[in-house]
């Protein structure tokens, strides 16, 4: 076999198992959002960050603190609630509203998605009044609930995230809240839910979906979503996505408001796309690539590590590559 031959099975065997490889450094376009989190779930990694401890209003992610707390004081998620007239009352004209009606009787499990999908004003305060009595005790159960996540810079004053004095959260704040609300099975059941119908018949869908609606745009790489807006928070958006058997959770607080532009949603698109063309992701890649920024000197380090799994393997691999190979010659130029 002539040595190009043997060349070109050497690169092979080399360069296949090579893959795909995580991109460790993310330069993402510019995105409307004034503070972005992006977290890989599956491997607990932070891969891009920008101003996510600065303190900020969160709009309507703050029902995702709503419905965790109500979910852990719930004893029976089928049990009967009928709404009433405190319960829909004095709700700001600018709050979303699932569509809730005195003498309505629906269930904890129809509030909370309520709650969730059209992001219902209306069915976060019925759930607090239910459950504790008034929508202040209910908001100490959430700062109780914020302290045990371990949402240090954050404090809230209602249960819908609409503007107030003395409410205000970070976006490292919103990733530990919903990383410990994903873990439970009924709220993530909800989260990734687009369209439900509440026992009273009443239909609800999430916003997501509502926006997909409006402006034509297919949103189904987004697995589940909890929007916001309100004039302090400016728009926002955490969804849950998935690539390549990894959950990627973006959380995106402070987009500009034009209407039917839906600037969060088109942050999350770019990040989408970014995620596609970027991000590619390997169980065992054969080489692991770290780019280090040595800020002293001012320039970038590469370090190239190969996989311990497959150090022996590429030893005796070579070896025996190279071993075929001084055969071959030898056979070329000697005749033995």
């Amino acid at each position: 076999m002539k040595f190009k031959n043997w060349f070109l099975i050497l690169m092979v065997i080399f360069l296949i198992p090579l893959g795909k490889v995580k991109a460790l450094e993310w330069e993402l376009p510019e995105l409307y959002s004034k503070n972005v989190l992006i977290y890989d779930l599956t491997e607990e990694e932070m891969v891009y960050n920008k101003n996510i401890n600065d303190r900020t209003p969160i709009a309507s992610l703050t029902k995702i603190l709503t419905s965790i707390t109500a979910i852990e004081l719930i004893d029976d998620f089928e049990d009967m609630v009928e709404i009433t007239d405190k319960m829909v009352a004095g709700i700001s004209n600018n709050a979303s509203k699932a569509g809730l009606k005195t003498g309505d009787k629906v269930t904890y499990l129809d509030l909370l998605y309520g709650s969730l999908l059209p992001s219902g004003a209306d069915a976060t305060q019925s759930l607090a009044i239910s459950l504790k009595g008034s929508v202040s005790n209910f908001v100490s159960e959430m700062n109780k609930m914020a302290i045990k996540i371990g949402m240090e810079n954050s404090h809230f004053v209602n249960t819908s995230g609409l503007d107030i004095s003395g409410q205000y959260s970070t976006a490292s704040d919103v990733l530990k809240l919903a990383k410990y609300a994903l873990n439970n099975v009924t709220f993530r059941k909800i989260f990734t839910t687009r369209e439900y119908v509440m026992s009273n018949g009443l239909e609800v869908k999430s916003t997501i979906l509502d926006y997909e609606e409006k402006t034509g745009i297919d949103t189904s790489f987004i697995k589940g979503s909890k929007t916001g807006y309100t004039d302090y928070a400016g728009l926002c958006l955490t969804s849950l996505m998935e690539y390549q058997g990894h959950e990627i959770l973006a959380i995106t607080i402070n987009a500009p408001y034009v209407r039917n532009l839906y600037y969060n949603l088109q942050d999350h698109i770019v990040i989408w796309n970014y995620i596609n063309d970027n991000y590619l992701l390997e169980e065992d890649p054969l080489i692991d690539i770290d780019i280090n920024e040595n800020k002293m000197e001012n320039k970038k380090e590469v370090e190239i590590k190969i996989n311990k799994k497959y150090q022996t393997i590429l030893i005796v691999g070579g070896m025996v590559i190279m071993g075929v190979i001084i055969l071959s010659l030898r056979k070329k130029y000697f005749g033995k």
